[in-house]
């Protein structure tokens, strides 16, 4: 039986920056003008695209939850781990008003951290996106989704691990994967459905403890381990200093000639704390958004 559900946002919830960013990702079902997007959510077996529509209030925002198949709370529960309504995002604002990012604090002020949609999927997406330029890293990624996975209910599901882990190598180049980024997908597949890496307890691991068991797999280096952080597990306090976006975006708004060293950044990173993620992401921001 259908059903839906309200929930209450923040009040400086940014829904339409945060739509915007994630429209990036062709495989996002989602409408920016009516502010909707649909998610993936699989529960004892069933899965189902669940409707997010977001819609404004006196207060800002409230999202509205409509599904069907899965238990209202196993949806909502998911909805909250992705979009992480739950963090404070004026302490956030308030936390970065004194050091040199408050300028993209106030520009785009309320734009929450928001994780992949699948765990096993934002590990897959990240290694597909390594050392690729966005445009074609987004492509990789929906040919593999779109010709192993599966769409339910006009969403996206990335394919089960089980699946990845029978291929061989030549089946991903067709899709222009490169030889060892093919090796390395379907490896770490093959790691987690031989309980090797299992991406539930993983999400009780530190910070470090999750750098160390994932950079230890072939062809997942720190960027990757770090974005996972991110974007698998939503930890608030990181900061990739190697990534070329947050040096561009740093080398701009510090007004430099030349890219800030590693060094410098994580020096620098050190009064974002406890936040630096929400550092990142701004800074992001304000290069996708120029």
């Amino acid at each position: 039986m259908m059903w839906n559900r309200e929930i209450s946002l923040p009040r400086n919830y940014n829904v339409p920056v945060m739509l915007q960013r994630l429209g990036a990702d062709p495989l996002h079902n989602l409408d920016e003008k009516e502010e909707t997007v649909k998610i993936p959510v699989v529960h004892n077996g069933a899965a189902e695209g669940i409707t997010l529509r977001f819609h404004q209030t006196e207060e800002g925002y409230d999202v509205n939850l409509t599904g069907d198949a899965v238990p209202p709370d196993a949806a909502a529960a998911q909805a909250e781990s992705i979009f992480l309504w739950n963090r404070p995002l004026e302490e956030i604002q308030d936390h970065f008003q004194s050091t040199d990012l408050a300028p993209l604090f106030e520009r785009f002020a309320g734009t929450p951290l928001v994780c992949e949609f699948e765990t096993y999927g934002c590990l897959m997406k990240t290694i597909i996106h390594q050392q690729l330029n966005m445009s074609f890293a987004y492509t990789l990624s929906s040919r593999f989704v779109q010709t192993y996975g599966e769409m339910v209910d006009g969403v996206w599901f990335y394919p089960e691990p089980e699946r990845i882990a029978r291929l061989e190598p030549e089946e991903l180049k067709k899709l222009q994967f490169s030889r060892s980024k093919a090796e390395y997908v379907i490896d770490t597949s093959r790691m987690i459905v031989d309980g090797k890496l299992d991406l539930g307890a993983i999400k009780e691991q530190t910070d470090e403890e999750v750098m160390k068991t994932l950079t230890a797999i072939r062809g997942v280096g720190p960027w990757t381990a770090q974005c996972f952080l991110l974007f698998g597990l939503g930890r608030a306090d990181l900061l990739p200093a190697k990534d070329i976006g947050i040096q561009n975006g740093l080398k701009h708004l510090w007004n430099r000639e030349k890219k800030p060293s590693v060094k410098e950044i994580q020096e620098k990173s050190k009064a974002w704390s406890p936040y630096a993620s929400y550092a990142a992401l701004y800074i992001w921001l304000s290069t996708e958004f120029s």
